[in-house]
């Protein structure tokens, strides 16, 4: 039996992005978290922070003309400005991290476990892994969303009992955004809330390698 089509990456930034309520501060990590810059709801004013120094930047620049060579967001992305923006000293912008000002934190993930636990900096057969700010960001940050495709290359699921990967950071986790669910993690276990259009909650579960628990109002995905 053929598998549901998955959703693509911009959707899923989407359904990441219905995290920001107006006003928040938000850090978006490397990979896919990246495109929820442009995915911010209309209507909303969303304070996007940077952790080598940016506050304020807009969505990403997509033209030649639009890049200043002097506002890049991590992963070395550049960004276009928005008035209001400022540029901080690492300290700053750490202390805006490590004092609990970042509302809400949208990471990548290798792994994410029952228990909230996150690993998302050493991948599979590289001698080192890239901590960078995530472990600052995941356990500092008042809510803590993972965007992440719900399996590996290889077809492992990420989303397992228990992480098998070097921690990132433990219990941080709040809610995992993939291409075929949004899943929260609770005191009860990992609740799918949502399923992609086409896919079960059983389609969801076999390619899941932890048990989940479905929401009694499960529904399918929207980006509103």
């Amino acid at each position: 039996m053929l598998e549901p089509p998955r959703l693509d990456a911009a959707v899923m930034a989407m359904v990441a992005a219905r995290e920001f309520h107006d006003g928040a501060v938000v850090n978006l990590g490397i990979g896919l978290p990246l495109a929820c810059a442009d995915y911010i709801p209309e209507g909303r004013e969303v304070i996007l922070h940077s952790e080598h120094g940016l506050l304020g930047y807009g969505p990403l620049a997509q033209h030649p003309d639009e890049v200043d060579p002097y506002v890049f967001m991590v992963g070395n992305r550049p960004v276009r400005p928005r008035p209001g923006m400022v540029f901080l000293s690492h300290d700053e912008s750490f202390a805006i991290v490590r004092g609990g000002h970042i509302d809400v934190t949208v990471l990548g993930g290798l792994q994410v476990d029952t228990g909230g636990n996150l690993a998302n900096t050493h991948v599979p057969g590289k001698i080192a892994g890239n901590l960078g700010g995530a472990p600052d960001l995941a356990t500092c940050a008042k809510r803590t969303v993972v965007l992440m495709y719900h399996t590996a290359r290889d077809g492992s699921p990420k989303v397992v009992e228990r992480c098998t990967l070097p921690l990132t950071a433990a219990a941080c986790v709040n809610r995992i955004v993939t291409d075929v669910a949004v899943i929260d993690v609770t005191e009860g276990g990992l609740l799918l809330r949502e399923v992609a259009p086409g896919w079960s909650a059983e389609a969801v579960q076999q390619v899941t390698g932890a048990t989940l628990v479905i929401a009694e109002d499960l529904r399918e995905v929207t980006i509103g």
